[in-house]
């Protein structure tokens, strides 16, 4: 980040020669899991162009690929969590870089989290359900 600018005064504006990823402590959701099962450095690259975050068109490169930082075309956004979600969200990093075999971001995890329950309003809608809403 240059001097003087206002996206995140907490940002460190120095990369590693093994990744561009702008890590802080104010915000450890930029900064990919310490899981050392999966091994490596994941390739963050982030596209500033939001509109194909799937990476699913045809000669564009997937988003984690084409994104300078993983805070890239993204917003911060507050979001509260109790406690006991909150601290399953490392468990489930892990078993994604598992199953991909490689670093993940929770920053993308959350992300993806939100974007699945957009596409699948009936998970969602089980989960609130649980919770209480839609009792009489």
């Amino acid at each position: 980040m240059k001097q003087g600018s206002t996206d995140d005064p907490f940002a460190d504006d120095t990369a590693t020669d093994t990744d561009t990823e702008e890590t802080t402590v104010a915000d450890p959701e930029a900064t990919p899991s310490q899981d050392t099962t999966a091994g490596g450095t994941a390739e963050e690259s982030d596209a500033a162009d939001s509109d194909d975050e799937s990476g699913s068109e045809p000669g564009r490169l997937p988003y984690i690929y084409a994104r300078d930082t993983v805070k890239d075309g993204r917003q911060q956004r507050p979001i509260f969590l109790r406690d006991e979600v909150e601290d399953g969200i490392p468990e489930l990093v892990g078993e994604l870089e598992d199953r991909f075999g490689e670093n993940v971001y929770r920053t993308d995890v959350m992300e993806a989290a939100v974007a699945v329950a957009q596409e699948h309003p009936d998970l969602l809608e089980a989960k609130l359900g649980e919770w209480g809403y839609g009792w009489d």
